[in-house]
């Protein structure tokens, strides 16, 4: 048994999903497929409910009906090109009409309350991967396929309420997601299930953040059991750094969970760094395919580490960070200070990607931009006069991380690796305050990013391979 999990690039138009849907039926074993919203979806519904809320009362359902038509028509024409049995059609756009109407009341409710939280913006997001569920389970239904389009929650996914970024409750999915899919598949119906969707206990729906879908897929594999989770995505798979940095790429072939982890937290865009630990605690394959080249091999993601010759593997970059400098003479002195600031920020879901070493007056940790003025303003509120005198953010900076198993074994890497990036005049702001086995991370100024990326990548992995 696997899970075929296609993101919006593989359902992005009627004649992608035509392909897809082809992919998953020429695949022979038992599966369940999980399907993000349609390309655009997601970023056209946060975009609409951050300007209803804003909008004078006189102008609200105008707008909301101008974006019901055009969000309605968007979905309609691409199951009417797709799904060729009559029958299935009409079901399929009669169930299409009816989500639709019901976000254009909710928007509407939305820009009269003037208010836009996480949780009724969850339920407002929800709405691209449940139609996007019910035009692929159609498209199949149309190719002789028994499916049943399933939101999240539906299939057994149950989450806390953290709104915006819930977390699966394991406890309670134990059993069940084979309660909810087992009995599918045992019917041979094909279960296409909502990716990033879910619901709290009270069946409240809650979305799982960037890269939920993926985490959503991962999540169904390790609780079924299965034999291999499927990312299938626009690329061949993994690639030693990104492409429109550097045109001599190299496809990673295979990558060990903790490498796939690195590069997928520290920039690596192809799959996200949570999707990885369900698969890793069930020690389940996780496979990157391209749905536009289905033949190429892809990335292979498991449990064993295996060591290349020129021991690094590929070069990230995360971009759209800041550095926070907490300052103050009476820090040391003040007990505990370090652990209660980063649990202040934890409990308000400010993640932080990477720490430096602390003195005695000085802080300093990378967030990602969107987070920075929130947690200043929590830290100025909690801290400053309280053994911090000030707060600073250093801006446009990017966290340069090269990876590969064995570094820390190899003498002289980290340095080579330092030298590299001083010959090409690029100067190193920060350095974590220690590696993992398979990385080595550290910040440089933003427009010194790329350079430093194509000086390691040629360095380190165009010229050992010439070398070779």
């Amino acid at each position: 048994m696997i899970v075929m999990k296609f993101g919006g690039t593989s359902v992005g138009s009627a004649e992608v999903i035509d392909k897809a849907t082809d992919l998953i039926i020429q695949e022979k074993d038992r599966k369940v497929v999980v399907v993000s919203a349609m390309g655009g979806v997601t970023d056209r519904l946060v975009s609409m409910a951050k300007k209803v809320v804003d909008l004078p009362n006189a102008l609200v359902e105008e707008e909301c009906n101008r974006f019901h038509r055009d969000f309605l028509e968007f979905h309609r024409s691409a199951a009417e090109a797709v799904i060729r049995d009559g029958r299935v059609l009409g079901e399929v756009i009669a169930r299409i009409a009816e989500l639709s109407e019901e976000l254009r009341v909710t928007l509407l409710g939305l820009g009269y309350l003037g208010d836009l939280s996480l949780k009724p913006l969850d339920y407002i997001l929800s709405f691209g991967e449940r139609l996007s569920v019910l035009i692929v389970a159609g498209a199949l239904e149309s190719k002789g396929v028994k499916a049943k389009a399933l939101t999240g929650y539906e299939a057994g996914i149950i989450t806390d309420s953290n709104f915006g970024c819930a977390r699966p409750v394991y406890s309670k999915m134990k059993d069940s997601v084979k309660a909810a899919l087992l009995p599918l598949l045992k019917a041979g119906v094909l279960p296409v299930v909502t990716g990033f969707v879910a619901a709290d206990k009270n069946a409240r729906i809650t979305t799982m953040g960037r890269g939920g879908s993926d985490y959503s897929a991962s999540l169904i594999g390790r609780f079924l059991g299965v034999d291999e989770v499927q990312i299938w995505t626009d690329v061949d798979g993994i690639l030693s750094t990104d492409p429109k940095i550097v045109s001599s790429v190299q496809l990673i072939p295979k990558l060990s969970y903790i490498e796939a982890v690195d590069l997928a937290y520290f920039g690596a865009k192809v799959i996200h760094s949570k999707m990885i630990e369900p698969a890793m605690e069930a020690d389940i394959p996780v496979r990157i395919k391209n749905t536009f080249n289905p033949k190429a091999d892809g990335t292979l993601i498991v449990r064993e580490q295996e060591r290349i010759e020129r021991i690094i593997k590929a070069v990230a970059i995360a971009k759209n960070i800041d550095i926070v400098n907490v300052r103050g003479m009476g820090m040391s002195e003040t007990p505990n200070i370090a652990g209660r600031l980063f649990s202040l920020l934890g409990e308000n879901n400010i993640n932080i990607p990477m720490i430096s070493g602390s003195s005695e007056s000085n802080l300093s940790f990378v967030l990602k931009r969107g987070d920075v003025s929130r947690a200043v303003e929590l830290l100025n509120e909690s801290f400053v006069g309280n053994g911090v005198r000030s707060i600073e953010v250093l801006e446009d900076v990017c966290i340069i991380t090269v990876v590969g198993v064995g570094m820390t074994g190899t003498k002289g890497i980290a340095a080579r690796i330092f030298q590299t990036v001083a010959d090409n005049d690029v100067n190193i702001i920060m350095i974590a305050q220690g590696s993992s086995e398979v990385n080595v991370s550290f910040v440089v100024n933003a427009e010194d990013g790329n350079k430093a990326v194509r000086a390691l990548h040629k360095r380190f992995i165009e010229d050992e391979i010439r070398s070779g």
